[in-house]
């Protein structure tokens, strides 16, 4: 593993350790420090999600173009200047401008963070340095809402001045030590040539369309699951124990199970992964304890770890070492659909069957369908080989 692997994946801990800091308590911090309404706190809310989820087609075509280095230091700067604009700033509008910078210089990063990843030549390494990342970003999701609660109990606005320096810290050390990918260097299609490709790839369009379910069915662990927790105790200390037993249960199956993905088919893991998903959220419906919902989720987790490295290797296999920014941009479209349907769908359930069997029902079933168009993609994968085409 070289020096500039090892600096991203390093990077990718401090950026979710940063992030996590201040998201964690983000919505608080609009609601109760600076009285913001609940417009006001979720249109804030939802321009990080819009840019983050919107951009990543447009900015991972440029991170192949103009190289994914560039594009890592853009979002980086980006990223942390919204972070000290937060830390300034008490307006409505100006808050919303350091959100939407956020999101953008996530949208930035993100896509050639993961393409510098597949341009990996050797397979097993490739797979070794996903498996890492998941490790490094479970790690930052620990210790980052700990480092926050701390802060935010000195001074609300420490953990956004924090993150943002952070960020440029980050930004000259990549700029330092991180070289520029050789795919790049030689290569600089357009944009439009890009997405051409992805658009002829119609097993990857299938596996994006399949994963909308997936994104849905993870969405529930950011709305469902609290809400239902919320409801079952009253206690907004239990709602925080949910991220953090994710968060470590996620980085110790890691740890136990990361040389499975050196061996297994990355099929197979994704459909154990799905599968135990949608098992853990039925599950729920069984039992109204705030212990057995924590067991779920644990559940949950290791199902959720089977499926993200999985999940981004897929990609880079498609990718056949071409267009990989464009490629793990355009995957951030089946995020932002199935997100976007599991947040509202998610919160019109719990409010009107949070008492019922009902939303645990659904969650799981769009789990199967997840399970059964995976399992199809599968089966066409093993009988023929990803496409593959001369870059034009």
């Amino acid at each position: 593993m070289n020096q500039t692997t090892k600096v991203i994946l390093f990077s990718a801990f401090c950026m979710n350790l940063a992030g996590f800091a201040v998201i964690s308590f983000f919505a608080v911090y609009l609601s109760n420090t600076l009285y913001f309404s609940v417009v006001e706190t979720g249109t804030v809310l939802s321009l990080i999600a819009l840019t983050s989820s919107g951009l990543p087609l447009l900015t991972g075509g440029l991170g192949d173009k103009y190289g994914y280095k560039n594009l890592m230091g853009f979002g980086l700067l980006i990223r942390g200047t919204g972070f000290i604009i937060l830390a300034m700033s008490e307006s409505f509008y100006f808050v919303s401008c350091g959100a939407a910078l956020i999101g953008v210089g996530s949208a930035c990063y993100e896509p050639s963070s993961r393409a510098y990843f597949s341009s990996v030549k050797q397979e097993e390494l490739k797979k070794r340095v996903f498996t890492y990342l998941n490790l490094s970003l479970n790690a930052g999701a620990i210790i980052g809402p700990l480092m926050g609660g701390v802060l935010l109990f000195v001074n609300p606005s420490y953990p956004f001045v924090i993150s943002g320096i952070v960020f440029y810290i980050l930004f000259v050390v990549q700029l330092l030590l991180v070289k520029r990918s050789d795919y790049t260097m030689s290569l600089r299609p357009s944009i439009l040539v890009s997405v051409k490709h992805i658009a002829k790839n119609k097993k990857y369009i299938l596996y994006c369309v399949a994963m909308i379910f997936f994104w849905f069915m993870f969405s529930q662990l950011t709305v469902s699951i609290p809400l239902h927790m919320y409801n079952l105790t009253s206690s907004e200390s239990y709602v925080s124990l949910i991220i953090t037993v994710n968060a470590i249960t996620g980085l110790m199956v890691m740890i136990m199970i990361k040389q499975l993905f050196l061996k297994m088919n990355i099929y197979s893991l994704l459909t154990v992964g799905v599968l135990t998903m949608s098992f853990s959220l039925l599950m729920i419906s069984l039992n109204s304890s705030p212990y057995w919902l924590l067991i779920c989720i644990i559940v949950f987790t290791i199902g959720e770890t089977f499926v993200l490295p999985s999940s981004d290797i897929a990609i880079s296999e498609f990718t056949s070492g071409q267009f990989q920014g464009s490629y793990f941009g355009f995957f951030e479209i089946s995020f932002a659909i199935g997100a976007t349907l599991g947040n509202f769908t998610g919160t019109y359930l719990m409010k009107n069957f949070s008492n019922s069997m009902l939303p645990w029902i659904i969650f799981s079933s769009v789990g199967i369908i997840n399970f059964v168009l995976l399992t199809i993609l599968r089966r066409t994968s093993a009988t023929s080989p990803v496409m593959k085409e001369e870059v034009v």
